[in-house]
């Protein structure tokens, strides 16, 4: 504790008892007042007279200052009356007594300048800790607040979300029962319609389930590391290929992607966020709205790859693009609408994209029937041979 310090012991009393200091704060002032008075006539000199502040102050800090200082002045005060009023003719009170209470008073104020600053040496590792300790206890209080808000908005979200599906799916499912036996079979021409729309709402079930399951494993898989080149191109054609709701409203993509682009990816992953970002565009936008897809290198860094999904729907507010891509997000106006969903599609694309070594955005002014468009990064791959897929660069031609 007292390393730097050559004489630790003199501003350190905390060991001494308290019995012992009283004494020799007691002691100091009639020894001292015996020195003065035997040594008056011969050094007119009161200076000694400050060595029991020295030892108050030393001993007891701003108190025994206090007690001295008062004990000092009233003790003049005390014997300048008694000079006046007593018939001992007592001498008259040394002009050197008034001159020495500055004196006191700056050496008092030293002293406990000096131990203050010996006690904030002291008690500054003690300091430090306790304020990493104070600010460790409120970060572990806000992550238990963010835990809980997160906890409370999954359960909103699944009760909200499952609730339709579940109930629909049920509804569904009962009526083909009393049908069935009613007339003891099923028409696929009048009642092939219950079965595809129940249908539809277990897929929708699926992809809620699915997201949910992506979202508690997501955190506990390592990184993937089968990355390989792919074309860009070949994989926006595969994806539209695959879903139902593109393959059946072809009219509606735009194509944009060079056909001798590459990029570093995890296929996997690049399929899931290509395939999150087809879906939204397809559920929160206009029935017939064009969707423009686009790939290019970017002009300021030529080993990255800008993929965009562009549409012309309602737009997201600039309030709440910062946290689109949280875990359970949703707009407010999509809360209690009919496009149901968990808020963790846009979640899983940020965790993927990040860990292919890219980043993701939303660019949208937020005013209705502007839409917006969800931008990622991949690094580019550079390959030499060619493709053997072809995309038109048309922007108003679909695929």
């Amino acid at each position: 504790m007292y390393g730097n310090q050559r004489w630790p012991w003199i501003l350190s009393v905390s060991n001494i008892p308290f019995t012992l200091r009283l004494c020799a704060c007691l002691a100091s002032v009639p020894i001292c007042v015996l020195i003065y008075v035997l040594t008056f006539t011969k050094f007119y000199d009161s200076r000694i007279l400050v060595v029991p502040m020295l030892i108050w102050a030393w001993t007891f800090d701003k108190k025994g200052t206090y007690i001295y200082f008062w004990s000092f002045v009233g003790g003049v005060g005390i014997y300048y009356l008694l000079s006046l009023i007593s018939a001992l003719h007592l001498p008259a009170v040394p002009i050197s007594l008034i001159i020495d209470i500055p004196v006191i008073i700056i050496v008092a104020v030293a002293i406990i300048a000096l131990k203050k600053r010996q006690i904030d040496r002291d008690t500054e590792p003690l300091r430090v800790l306790t304020e990493e300790n104070k600010q460790q206890r409120q970060l572990a209080a806000e992550q238990i607040r963010q835990f809980e808000q997160i906890k409370t908005q999954f359960l909103i979200n699944v009760n909200h979300e499952l609730r339709t599906p579940l109930a629909a799916t049920y509804s569904y499912f009962e009526l083909l029962k009393v049908l069935f036996e009613q007339k003891g079979q099923l028409d696929y021409k009048d009642h092939g319609t219950y079965l595809r729309d129940a249908l539809r709402y277990c897929e929708e079930l699926r992809s809620i389930v699915n997201n949910i399951l992506d979202t508690m494993d997501i955190d506990n898989i390592q990184p993937a590391y089968s990355y390989g080149q792919y074309n860009v191109a070949e994989v926006i054609l595969e994806i539209c290929t695959n879903i139902d709701i593109v393959r059946h409203e072809q009219y509606r993509i735009h194509i944009q992607v060079p056909s001798n682009l590459y990029v570093q990816a995890n296929m996997q992953y690049l399929r899931h966020i290509l395939h999150q970002l087809l879906t939204n565009a397809f559920k929160y936008t206009p029935p017939g709205s064009p969707i423009i897809i686009r790939a290019e290198l970017d002009p300021a860094e030529e080993n990255t790859v800008y993929i965009s999904v562009k549409d012309r729907g309602p737009g997201i507010p600039f309030r709440e693009q910062a946290h689109i891509f949280d875990q359970f997000a949703r707009l407010p106006r999509d809360i209690g609408g009919t496009v149901r969903g968990t808020g963790l599609g846009l979640y899983i694309c940020r965790q993927l994209v990040e860990r292919m070594h890219g980043h993701i955005w939303v660019e949208s002014s937020g005013l209705q029937g502007r839409g917006c468009c969800f931008r990622f990064t991949l690094p580019r791959a550079e390959v030499v041979t060619a493709t053997t897929g072809h995309m038109p660069g048309d922007p108003t031609q679909g695929f």
